[in-house]
């Protein structure tokens, strides 16, 4: 298996297949719970394809923003996992990463993903490894039922992230960078996965978004739950819009 790390520009075809990776979990890749069937599916996709799409073409752009009255390097990395033992190599899996501002050797891990057939054989750990050979401490969130295989790998629940379980395996400093809901609600993919949705569902509408919101307060409240066994405070990471 071939470990490659881009920082500096990303080959274009490990951005379409990590892009096409991703789309394909988006349920598990959103901060709210749906599944494979929810109407709501095409959003998710969409969601995934805007955040996931910009952060990797992001990679290697020497993009610049000021936080705390400081200029930052909006620094965006990807790790991508190559099966070369064919005739023709396959794509394994990715890490798209983003060091974290106004500290040192500390990154936030925002989209991963195992293709299904390489998941159970190390691929991810490999890839992590080389992620840590850079930074020593590393944040990432995941659905609730992935906190044990990250706990595996050293890492600890210790927020809420949405949906999803805050992770870590370190003391945090410094702060991520992301986009916030108001940028995807301006993209034209977001709108029109939208009125898609309107269109097929009609009067059904505010019920499949209803389901969505109850789904994902319970999940929250299943993750509060989690944490309070382990003695940990369900705070928020800090974190700001790009």
């Amino acid at each position: 298996m071939e470990i490659m790390h881009f920082t500096d520009g990303i080959n274009p075809r490990v951005l379409e297949e990590s892009l096409k990776l991703a789309i394909a979990e988006a349920p598990a890749m959103i901060g709210q719970n749906i599944d494979r069937e929810s109407p709501l599916l095409a959003l998710a996709e969409a969601e995934v394809g805007i955040l996931l799409g910009g952060s990797l073409r992001m990679v290697g752009a020497g993009a610049r923003q000021v936080f705390n009255g400081v200029m930052c390097d909006l620094k965006v990395g990807v790790i991508a996992a190559i099966d070369d033992e064919g005739e023709t190599p396959r794509f394994a899996g990715f890490i798209q990463y983003k060091p974290r501002l106004l500290t040192e050797g500390v990154a936030s891990i925002g989209y991963a993903a195992v293709v299904e057939e390489y998941r159970g054989k190390g691929v991810f750990k490999q890839m992590l490894e080389e992620l840590k050979s850079k930074y020593t401490v590393i944040s990432l969130d995941c659905p609730l039922e992935l906190v044990p295989f990250y706990e595996k790998l050293g890492f600890h629940a210790d927020n809420i992230q949405h949906a999803h379980v805050g992770m870590s395996n370190g003391p945090l400093s410094g702060i991520t960078w992301m986009q916030d809901q108001e940028y995807l609600e301006n993209q034209k993919p977001y709108q029109q996965a939208k009125a898609a949705i309107r269109d097929k569902l009609g009067k059904r509408t505010a019920a499949a978004y209803a389901k969505r919101d109850a789904d994902t307060r319970k999940r929250v409240e299943e993750i509060e739950a989690m944490l309070a066994t382990r003695g940990v405070e369900s705070a928020g990471r800090t974190q700001q819009p790009a």
